[in-house]
């Protein structure tokens, strides 16, 4: 694992930089949807081996009660505008791949319980034609960003956010020029949700589980070649 100062960003980079600006939005957008706030009333209390459609492994598992400081967890209820249930769907997920965020399924989890309305986790997977370069220098005020050994690129920033670039050819519609060859994974994590007990490994443990399972899901589990591990620090 290195330490590594904040890559230049190129496009897909742009909304993980304005990731408060991402959490503006999904409030929008839970609150435009037909049903789809979140409302405790609604909710199903789920286990942390539930949540995502079932994709966290038992070290992925362990990270999240850690950092929720529960076992019982709940994902977004009701439907979006049009008609799609909000829950996180692998299959879903990848046939969104390559649409715009809003449009995007996500796996959105919360507290059991909660009355905030904030997420402790947001996950988000996108088509990407790049990814960034990994720079193993440091620059100082930028010690925060830790890179990984994972994937074509896998970093976290501090507590709070983890992204993941797997190798991962899709397409956004027959033709092959619309081709992608790359899958980012993007893991936002609130704040005011987050146990202290929480570590940054905790942020990629949870996404490099559900990406192995998005690979899986498109085909391309052996091209991706993301570890059952993450590395120890």
């Amino acid at each position: 694992m290195q330490q590594t100062s904040e890559p230049s960003q190129s496009r897909p980079m742009k909304f993980e930089i304005l990731h408060p600006a991402w959490g503006a939005l999904a409030l929008i957008l839970s609150v435009s949807a037909c049903s789809g706030h979140h409302d405790s009333k609604q909710e199903t209390t789920l286990s942390a081996f539930q949540v995502c459609d079932s994709t966290l492994d038992s070290s992925a598992v362990a990270s999240l009660q850690r950092m929720g400081a529960t076992e019982k967890f709940s994902e977004l209820p009701g439907t979006d505008d049009v008609g799609h249930a909000n829950k996180f769907s692998l299959r879903r997920a990848a046939g969104t791949l390559h649409d715009d965020i809003t449009k995007r399924n996500q796996c959105d989890v919360f507290k059991s319980g909660d009355k905030t309305g904030h997420s402790l986790i947001e996950v988000d997977f996108s088509a990407s034609r790049d990814h960034p370069s990994v720079n193993s220098s440091s620059v100082q005020g930028e010690s925060e960003n830790t890179l990984y050994p994972i994937g074509v690129y896998a970093k976290v920033h501090a507590r709070t956010s983890a992204t993941l670039y797997f190798k991962c050819t899709t397409y956004g519609s027959t033709k092959t020029a619309d081709s992608t060859p790359y899958v980012r994974g993007y893991l936002y994590s609130t704040p005011d949700q987050a146990s202290p007990n929480t570590t940054g490994k905790d942020l990629m443990v949870i996404l490099n589980s559900i990406s192995r399972s998005m690979a899986k899901q498109l085909g391309c589990a052996s091209q991706a070649a993301l570890p059952s591990r993450v590395p120890s620090t």
